[in-house]
């Protein structure tokens, strides 16, 4: 049975790889049309008197209706997304004898923006977009008077209606009602992500269920039950082993001690295979959920957390790889090959994977090359201080052994505090032209007074990105630009924040080092835990436990302090729950992650290139959350399906 479930395993996967190799064909003989970068990046705005309604910027054409609530207009009223999910349908109706203005805006440090006006005795259906709360301004037709002021969350698939009446009671003249009234109750957006985990909780008892039959011989014993060999064996007795005895050198031989291989940190391959598996779900679309998808600026979701736990998990490996090249007496000369070899190529297959063929709009910076900038600078870092053994009295005091992870690599910390230094100073007291020294904001028009902050995006960060690299080669549509309205380019893999990428993999380096130096598993995981709190604490310390109000926000764009400190924290977390359900308690074989983990390169290439194609993704019929998500999940199936496949045929890219 065990041998007929791999041979069915094997025939699915074959199947899944030259369908792969179908795709790549396609993709080869596919053109791509190059994305129209805009020529100009600064933004002149009017002199005019600062206020907290923009008018000037309208998101959306006023929505015409078609028949009943279904709407000609293809996004919500801020431009955020298609109306066919995260969207409600708002009513503003107008009993007044004279106009309204409506505006809105779901950050009330922001300028509000101009939604539309509405006529008379009429009523104005408006999309409204439900991932946050939002705040509806009534004004009058010159927008000297508000009328009144609503604040509230939407739900997707709703129906309101928002009344303007007259009332001479008011010192307006004019109420509107509260709360608002609800026609039709809104639709809870995440039922399809309560779907897909019950389908996956299916198939991961389905599979619990077969391997313990395999393992246990249930299906043996089934079978048993229908084959008539068993009588003739229990009357009989078996020929074979009442005859067959194995010869004394035999048995002397199979008992003699094998030399042992060293065992591989299984839990670290499976952290590896979720952050890689999470990567692919994200950088597909996650279904268009908020959560799956990145912080316009400040924030963090789900998506914010992949990259950052790859940094980390590269730091960890990099002390096991070390020692064991310790360990085996590889040659100082060629370890540092190596890690100039490898930063070379990460580098090189970053530009070729994510840069396009624009010479003139040709991106530097990068996932990959973020990668390999961290990679060389802690590895080279390590490649000096790695030793083969520690000295035994040390670790034998008591008040040593506790900090000897930290005070026998005391110039480490001392070189990393330098850098993060470094980098605060540069982030919050360099001068920058035009801007106010040590913004981290956004930027755009919708801030600030008088258009102040238009052309500070990022601050230090993109000022630095654009002295080194120039307007043109940094990335030309970052996250911000549909939200805070900006037209300064951004990259959020930008050189500024390679330092606090530098100092995250240090910190997975530390991990690694907690691992080496300690043996009981009680020690390592009270360590990765204690680790894990302590970044977290200071890192809600430095964020205030707000998303807006900190003194240093966590901040994806800017790979901010508080934002390496709380993913490394996560990191260390979740290695401890993996090392403790994997390679402690045995509970967990770590599948299906630990697949993807062992290949995680050749998959993240590989996912990118194919990304347009069939089966990995096909034209949306409805394009709703339903439709995505499933979209979305099979392709990352299908990646983790070839990953098991190239595991079994011992196919792994490394570099």
């Amino acid at each position: 049975m065990n041998e007929l479930l791999k041979r069915v395993m094997a025939v699915v996967s074959r199947c899944m790889f030259f369908l792969v190799l179908f795709s790549v064909a396609q993709a080869v003989d596919t053109p791509v049309d190059a994305n129209k970068i805009d020529e100009g990046y600064l933004v002149e705005l009017p002199n005019k008197k600062d206020s907290d309604i923009l008018a000037i910027y309208t998101m959306a054409d006023e929505p015409t209706k078609t028949d009943g609530n279904v709407m000609a207009s293809s996004t919500d009223e801020f431009g955020y997304h298609p109306i066919t999910y995260d969207t409600a349908y708002v009513n503003i109706t107008n009993n007044l004898d004279e106009g309204i203005h409506v505006y809105g805006e779901f950050r009330q440090s922001c300028k509000l923006r101009y939604l539309g006006d509405v006529h008379q005795m009429s009523t104005k259906v408006l999309y409204m977009d439900t991932r946050w709360k939002l705040q509806i301004a009534i004004y009058s037709k010159d927008d000297t008077i508000q009328y009144c002021r609503l604040y509230y969350h939407f739900g997707e698939e709703g129906r309101y209606t928002y009344f303007v009446n007259r009332n001479t009671s008011t010192s307006s003249g004019v109420e509107c009602t509260k709360p608002i009234t609800i026609n039709r109750e809104p639709q809870d957006a995440n039922i399809p992500i309560y779907i897909a985990l019950a389908v996956y909780g299916g198939f991961a008892l389905v599979y619990i269920f077969i391997a313990a039959g395999i393992r246990d011989g249930w299906f043996d014993k089934i079978l048993c039950c229908f084959s008539t060999d068993h009588l003739v064996t229990n009357e009989l007795g078996s020929p074979e082993t009442a005859s067959h005895v194995p010869p004394a050198s035999d048995r002397n031989s199979i008992n003699r001690q094998q030399p042992s291989k060293p065992k591989r940190l299984k839990s670290l391959d499976t952290f590896r295979g979720i952050s890689i598996v999470l990567m692919i779900l994200v950088n597909y679309g996650g279904g268009k959920y908020w959560f799956l998808v990145h912080a316009r600026w400040n924030g963090l979701t789900v998506a914010d957390l992949v990259f950052p736990w790859f940094v980390y998990i590269m730091g960890v490996s990099m002390t096991l790889s070390f020692h064991a090249l310790v360990k085996y007496k590889v040659p100082r000369s060629k370890m540092m090959y190596k890690i100039i070899k490898r930063t070379i190529i990460l580098f090189a297959l970053g530009c070729v994977l994510n840069s396009g063929n624009s010479i003139t709009y040709f991106r530097v910076p990068g996932v990959l090359q973020r990668f390999s900038i961290s990679y060389l600078v802690v590895a080279s870092l390590q490649w000096i201080s790695a030793t083969p053994e520690r000295h035994a009295p040390k670790m034998m005091n008591k008040y040593y052994k506790p900090f000897c992870d930290i005070l026998d690599y005391w110039y480490e910390w001392l070189l990393m505090a330098a850098l993060m230094i470094v980098y605060s100073c540069l982030t919050f007291l360099m001068p920058i032209p035009g801007c106010p020294t040590g913004y981290i904001g956004p930027g755009g028009p919708l801030i600030g007074v008088n258009g102040s902050l238009t052309n500070c995006t990022g601050g230090a960060a993109n000022y630095i990105d654009r002295w080194i690299l120039g307007v043109n080669h940094i990335y030309q549509h970052p996250t911000v630009k549909i939200v805070y309205l900006t037209e300064m380019p951004h990259d959020p893999e930008g050189v500024l924040g390679s330092i606090t990428s530098i100092f995250i993999t240090f910190l997975g380096l530390q991990a690694g080092k907690i691992l080496l130096l300690f043996q009981q598993h009680g020690e390592r995981l009270r360590r990765l835990l204690i680790w894990g709190v302590v970044l977290g604490g200071i890192a809600t310390l430095l964020c205030y436990g707000s998303k807006e109000n900190g003194w240093i926000p966590i901040n994806k764009n800017l790979w901010s302090t508080s934002f390496v400190l709380c993913n490394a924290g996560t990191g260390f977390i979740l290695l401890a729950f993996c090392y403790f359900t994997i390679d402690v308690k045995n509970w967990w074989s770590g599948a299906p992650f630990y697949y993807p983990g062992m290949n995680s390169i050749l998959l993240y290439a590989a996912h990118g290139l194919f990304a347009n194609n069939f089966p990995f993704s096909w034209q949306p019929l409805d394009n709703t959350h339903s439709e995505l998500i499933a979209m979305h999940l099979i392709a990352t199936s299908l990646w983790v399906a070839l990953s098991y496949h190239w595991f079994r045929i011992k196919f792994f890219l490394k570099i």
